[in-house]
């Protein structure tokens, strides 16, 4: 990244987690093929680049970098935006092998070797750190093709009157994604059947699932509860920034806010998350 270096240590002897720990601390990527991918700002959006990078880096890539890379936007062209955004799309994750046809030797081995990556648990920074990347650079790709043309080229990377929904969660790890994934695999392991972080797929009448909203009251509750979002914030903010970060919504929101915890399927998430005897922060 950008002429920073990391020391090969680590490497060296064997012991990959850690000197994967010591790629993301000094802001570099991760790849786990042979060849070396350089990455300035100048070469990021270089679409030749941006396809490779997609597919086989982990962006692990501090802050400032991300910031730095957002600013650019500006001076892009729209046709560059539009296809940078189409292969964030296409290649969501590094090393998925269904984006694949026909790989070759070392490929295959990287698939094999990602697979046991993610089994082993070590990893779990390097995964979490480039999702928060790649949805960073997503949503401004997306804010950028979505503006009209009369609204003048700017970027908000950070408004503080508009907190986003990762950012009022408590850091695990130094990452809020580190968070948002251990909740939402408390919520799967509680056997709740909707998939809450995501957008939710409407019934007939443009409503939510029978359930939907009670279950979303009682994760968010709960974690509250249980200090997982920063106590600065209402649960109202809270929803709030949900509703955001989702793109789920929910009618009558003032009446929700009053008689949620009157809610059947609140009571019965609520209940299915207490069986799970998830400790309290601080």
């Amino acid at each position: 990244m950008e002429g920073k270096v990391t020391n090969r240590f680590n490497f060296l002897i064997g012991w990959y987690d850690l000197y994967a720990a010591q790629i993301i601390r000094s802001g570099n990527c991760i790849t786990l093929l042979s060849n070396t991918q350089i990455i300035t700002l100048d070469t990021f959006w270089n679409t030749n680049h941006f396809e490779d990078i997609s597919k086989y880096v982990f962006w692990t890539f501090n802050d400032s970098f991300q910031q730095n890379l957002i600013q650019q936007l500006v001076l892009i062209p729209d046709s560059v935006i539009t296809r940078c955004n189409d292969l964030l799309t296409q290649f969501a994750v590094p090393y998925n092998e269904a984006d694949h046809t026909n790989p070759d030797e070392e490929l295959q081995w990287c698939f094999v070797k990602n697979a046991s990556l993610k089994k082993s648990g070590k990893y779990e920074l390097m995964y979490c750190r480039d999702q928060e990347n790649r949805m960073a650079i997503k949503s401004a790709l997306k804010a950028f093709i979505d503006r009209s043309p009369a609204e003048q080229v700017t970027v908000t990377i950070a408004n503080e009157n508009a907190p986003s929904f990762l950012s009022m969660l408590v850091p695990n790890n130094g990452s809020q994604l580190v968070t948002l994934n251990y909740i939402n695999e408390k919520v799967k392991a509680s056997g709740c059947k909707f998939d809450i972080f995501r957008s939710v797929k409407k019934s007939k009448g443009n409503r939510n699932p029978y359930g939907f909203n009670g279950c979303v009251a009682a994760v968010i509750d709960y974690f509250y509860q249980l200090n997982y979002f920063v106590s600065s914030y209402s649960l109202e903010d809270i929803f709030l920034a949900y509703f955001e970060y989702t793109g789920n919504t929910i009618a009558k929101f003032s009446t929700f806010m009053s008689e949620f915890r009157q809610d059947n399927s609140y009571l019965k998430h609520m209940e299915m998350l207490k069986q799970l005897n998830i400790n309290k922060l601080r």
